[in-house]
């Protein structure tokens, strides 16, 4: 008796779980192009960078001079370093 309602019960839950998996394919609703969440339908252009044309013929002498660097600054020796010979050391 109790295996015959187990498996009544088994055979109900089986045939809701069908139905109930019946009716969620059939609400399946394709979303219309351009909806949130779907891709682009149409990509937008690439953009491509403009050609700049080019100041001066090929192998012309540069538009600007050429900048002077700076060298690197010189160690000069500062004179209120230098022990002088006729003054004594303070202290």
């Amino acid at each position: 008796m109790k295996s015959l309602i187990v498996s009544g019960i088994a055979a109900l839950a089986l045939s809701i779980g069908a139905v109930q998996a019946v009716e969620v394919q059939a609400n399946v609703v394709t979303p219309s192009s351009g909806a949130p969440g779907t891709p682009t339908p149409t990509p937008y252009p690439q953009v491509s960078s403009p050609i700049l044309p080019k100041a001066g013929p090929a192998g012309s002498a540069p538009l600007l001079p050429p900048i002077k660097v700076p060298g690197p600054p010189k160690d000069d020796a500062l004179p209120e370093l230098q022990a002088s010979p006729n003054k004594p050391p303070p202290g």
